[in-house]
């Protein structure tokens, strides 16, 4: 065994020595940067990272675009552990140290897979192969205390290991292996670190999405999965242009099953997305295909690139760099510097698939992360062609009442977040049909004359409704909803406003169907109505 550096001898606990180490350096790494050099990457400030594969020796320009990194081959046991008990670690330290001098995520990739595995493993007997297999997970675990994921299972369908025998085969429930690696992941990992299972050809497969589902379902069953990884090659999606491949996957299949592994409840992370194409317009246009599909997805907490650079690619796919080997960006990588930093695609609240609502509807949305504006369109058809269209509107609300539209009419709308970046896509279309009535309009006086609790619209309802209230004089302001026992559900607002007409909006996401209470106390004004949550 060779001699090891002073710095993991273990008279302390590697884990504590190691996070020590890193702190340290990390704090005299930021102390010494200038003010101006610290890289705002294009997912700052996003709740879902941007993430890319790279080598040891390849960080070119990595901070400036991506927030975390996954080391493409030396995070493998074949790498680090060639000859057994003799551990090659400085590939991997190197891109750990420079993920933590950066205060961006890091992704070990992988602890136990099929492929690129050592070659002794095979030479060794079922309790040696265990033995080795947990050695291997506990050193990597305490070595790295500030990893935030790990791929603890890589290919489980494609690539199961050689050694999955000695981790309990498949077992009574089919995957006893895999379930094996993940309680030794748990046990030796930093608790932090959350725990991915990994695979490819998923999504486009309504039986293998299932088969995924059913593997996943053992583990969360278990506590022991923390996301689902899904690799996301453009290959698993449809051919290569450039190759005269012509199968195309059907992307509403996608989609369907990108929504059904969401079901599981557990973030998905997009671990390994490429588009490998030669000519610059195609690989930008197969960009906008697909990478939006997982990107606004609420369920996708983040995406990685396999494959920036190009001097540091995958060799059997050489067209998914996004940045030539003189730095220059392909059309892709100037679209993605936009794209990524515009809001993410609004989510609709309603009124949706809904009949007889009033001529002038409050229409209603989810906040979109990092949208300053919103611009809304309805249309009297759902392609909105510009001659259909009849409200194009540009708001800082998350709703919007229109003015009244025609009698008995199906209406169609949809909203995308704007910012200083840009814009983004539309939400999904939502439908409605008018009645012959005018429900609550804005007033148009300055002031109001008094103080008024009006009826919540629309009521009943199913997502969300809309409260109003007039204050006549500047005053100190509760309004409350109460259930029939008169229990307090929540608080919507508590503060001394000035005069004016207000609005609210109550989400039904928290409440049970049913009939509720609210209440207005404005200085000696105090009024009740109730309200109905449908089923």
């Amino acid at each position: 065994m060779r001699n090891r550096p002073r710095l993991f001898e273990p008279r302390v606990s590697p884990r504590r020595r190691y996070g020590r180490i890193f702190a340290a350096g990390l704090a005299l790494t930021l102390a010494l940067r200038p003010l101006g050099s610290v890289a705002q990457p294009l997912a700052a400030g996003k709740s879902k990272f941007f993430g890319a594969a790279s080598k040891s020796d390849v960080f070119r320009y990595f901070d400036r675009y991506f927030n975390q990194i996954t080391p493409g081959n030396e995070g493998k046991w074949g790498s680090v552990e060639g000859s057994r008990g003799q551990y090659n670690w400085a590939p991997l330290d190197r891109i750990y140290e420079y993920a933590v001098s950066k205060g961006i995520l890091f992704k070990e990739h992988t602890l136990v897979w099929g492929s690129q595995q050592p070659s002794w493993i095979t030479s060794l007997d079922s309790a040696g192969q265990r033995q080795a297999v947990e050695e291997w997970i506990r050193r990597l675990g305490e070595r790295y205390p500030l990893m935030a994921l790990v791929d603890v299972v890589n290919e489980p369908f494609h690539a199961p290991p050689p050694y999955k025998n000695a981790l309990g085969g498949d077992g009574r429930t089919g995957w006893d292996w895999v379930i094996t690696a993940f309680e030794l992941a748990r046990r030796y990992c930093p608790p932090q670190a959350k725990l991915l299972v990994n695979e490819y050809n998923i999504l486009h497969s309504n039986t293998e999405t299932s088969r995924y589902m059913a593997l996943v379902a053992l583990l969360k069953e278990r506590g022991l999965i923390d996301g689902i990884g899904i690799q996301g090659h453009y290959f698993e999606f449809r051919g290569d242009i450039y190759r005269g491949s012509t199968y195309v996957y059907d992307i509403n299949t996608i989609k369907a099953n990108l929504d059904r592994l969401a079901s599981l409840g557990l973030p998905i992370y997009i671990t390994e997305f490429d588009i490998d194409e030669q000519d610059n317009d195609v690989q930008l246009q197969q960009y906008k295909i697909y990478f939006p599909i997982f990107w606004n997805h609420p369920a996708v907490r983040g995406i990685t690139l396999w494959g920036y650079y190009e001097l540091d690619l995958w060799s059997a796919h050489p067209y998914t760099f996004i940045i030539d080997y003189t730095g220059r960006s392909r059309p892709a990588m100037e679209w993605l510097k936009t794209y990524v930093r515009s809001p993410f695609q609004p989510v609709v609240v309603g009124p949706n698939g809904v009949v007889n609502v009033a001529r002038n509807p409050v229409l209603l949305w989810h906040p979109s992360e990092t949208a300053s504006q919103y611009r809304v369109q309805v249309a009297t058809v759902s392609t909105f062609a510009p001659a259909t269209i009849v409200v194009d509107s540009v708001v800082s609300d998350t709703s919007l009442q229109l003015t009244p539209l025609a009698a008995n009419q199906r209406y169609f709308w949809r909203v995308a977040g704007l910012n200083e970046y840009g814009s983004s896509d539309f939400s999904a279309t939502a439908s409605f049909v008018t009645g012959d009535f005018v429900g609550v309009t804005e007033r148009e006086e300055a002031l109001p004359r008094g103080f008024e609790l009006a009826q919540n619209y629309p009521n009943p309802f199913n997502e969300a409704t809309v409260i109003e209230f007039s204050i006549g004089t500047g005053c100190h302001v509760q309004l409350k909803l109460f259930n029939l026992l008169g229990q307090e559900v929540t608080v919507l607002v508590d503060k001394w406003l000035p005069a004016g007409i207000y609005r609210t909006r109550l989400l039904s996401q928290a409440l049970s169907p049913g009939v509720y209470i609210y209440q207005l106390r404005a200085g000696q004004f105090s009024k009740v109505r109730k309200l109905v949550v449908a089923n």
